[in-house]
């Protein structure tokens, strides 16, 4: 498969909602021959995401918010504000919270990407949104998105596009 250009305005892209906030895939490995994902990240306030390695080189670069990134068990500071930039290497133990009373943005690239790993992970254990419509207040705290996943999940809700009247 030859790797076409990707482009998706704001908004634009698949969407899940996972534990820590709603990511919407701006490219998936299947568009970019395996070579990346790239996922923007939105993080309820106090959305924590668990200490955790995995195979796949991981780069943040925040875009709104304040976040507290754990590498290698250390804890590196606050992160704050547009440009703040974070690679992680393959293979290192790695964590982040959102500490704040507001949501927090994060673009987050995966890289390589592909079946079997960090990407596919999201979308077996999150829930896929239709539409923009579907998604929750993500400027309540993270304990509201964890009851709205189960509900979506114990209910097999989801809604679709509005019937023509």
């Amino acid at each position: 498969m030859q790797w076409k250009p990707v482009m998706r305005a704001d908004g634009e892209g698949e969407q899940i909602l996972f534990k820590v906030g709603l990511m919407t895939f701006k490219a998936t490995s299947a568009e970019t021959n395996g070579q990346f994902a790239f996922i923007e990240t939105i993080l309820p306030p106090g959305a924590r995401v668990e200490p955790h390695q995995h195979p796949e080189a991981e780069v943040f670069y925040v875009l709104d918010g304040e976040f507290t990134f754990w590498i290698g068990g250390e804890p590196q500071g606050t992160i704050s504000g547009k440009g703040t930039f974070l690679s992680v290497p393959p293979h290192i133990r790695h964590a982040y919270w959102n500490h704040t009373d507001a949501p927090g943005k994060i673009l987050g690239m995966l890289a390589p990407g592909g079946d079997g790993g960090l990407e596919s992970f999201f979308r077996q254990v999150g829930v896929p949104l239709q539409t923009s419509d579907e998604v929750p207040d993500l400027t309540r705290p993270v304990e509201h998105l964890h009851e709205e996943i189960t509900r979506r999940r114990n209910t097999g809700l989801s809604r679709t596009n509005p019937l023509p009247m």
